[in-house]
């Protein structure tokens, strides 16, 4: 009689937990620092599939240097805000980095803008609001220049 009482019990502790996850904050807080983890050790190509259709190009270009002339010593997320509409949402990250040319440390506060979509949120922009701003590389131009062509082969 008491394990027929204790396995609905259970059930019902573990599905608690499981749909604890699911919260809007939760999904915004678990992408935010897995986006900025993979952008941290320049896995730019796992970071990328985080971002809108809309502005992956640009991401793409803005973080080209990550990994080769940008070395990235710490990204922390300091504050995380779900809009009312659960559609938007913001993250304030500060990048501790620098230069592999100069060696000089730098620090960068950036705002990441969030869209929430059928996949959960997706970064739609990041703007930096203090601190240096060599972080990211210059994107003016580069989003219209064509494909270079293959290169041929011998």
């Amino acid at each position: 009689m008491r394990v027929s009482a204790i396995v609905p019990l259970l059930g019902l502790l573990l599905g608690g937990c499981i749909f604890q996850n699911l919260t809007p904050t939760r999904q915004l807080q678990d992408t935010v620092y897995q986006l900025n983890d993979e952008t941290r050790w320049a896995r730019i190509d796992l970071a990328s599939q985080r971002v809108t259709d809309d502005y992956r190009v640009h991401f793409l270009l803005a973080h080209r240097a990550w990994g080769h002339d940008i070395a990235i010593a710490d990204i922390d997320p300091t504050n995380i805000q779900v809009d009312d509409d659960s559609e938007h949402a913001r993250s304030l990250v500060t990048v501790t980095w620098y230069s592999q040319s100069t060696m000089e440390l730098a620090r960068t506060v950036i705002t990441q803008q969030w869209n929430r979509t059928d996949n959960g949120y997706r970064l739609a922009s990041e703007t930096i609001v203090g601190g240096d701003e060599q972080l990211f590389a210059p994107t003016e131009g580069l989003e219209e220049a064509p494909a270079p062509e293959p290169m041929a082969q011998r």
